[in-house]
């Protein structure tokens, strides 16, 4: 198989992943946002601050991830092109 078809498939993988990536983050967003816009209504102290922390972290792990792969992506087109 040749090296550009080789890069392509990798490039496509790549993507594929970074649009998976998006959507997980969509999800955490949500889930996020149902945990803490209550807080206008609901009491202080029944606020799951610890449920939304922890998909802050997953969060923002996702986005490292995300940014990291999106450099490979970057990457790879500068070879393809």
């Amino acid at each position: 198989m040749s090296e550009r078809l080789i890069l392509k498939g990798a490039l496509s993988e790549k993507k594929t992943r970074r649009m998976q990536m998006a959507a997980r983050a969509a999800g955490i967003i949500t889930g996020i946002k149902h945990i803490i816009q209550p807080a206008a209504v609901i009491p202080l102290k029944d606020l799951k601050t610890e449920e939304a922390l922890s998909l802050m972290k997953e969060l923002h792990e996702l986005v490292q991830e995300y940014l990291q792969v999106s450099r490979e992506v970057e990457e790879l087109e500068r070879e393809l092109s």
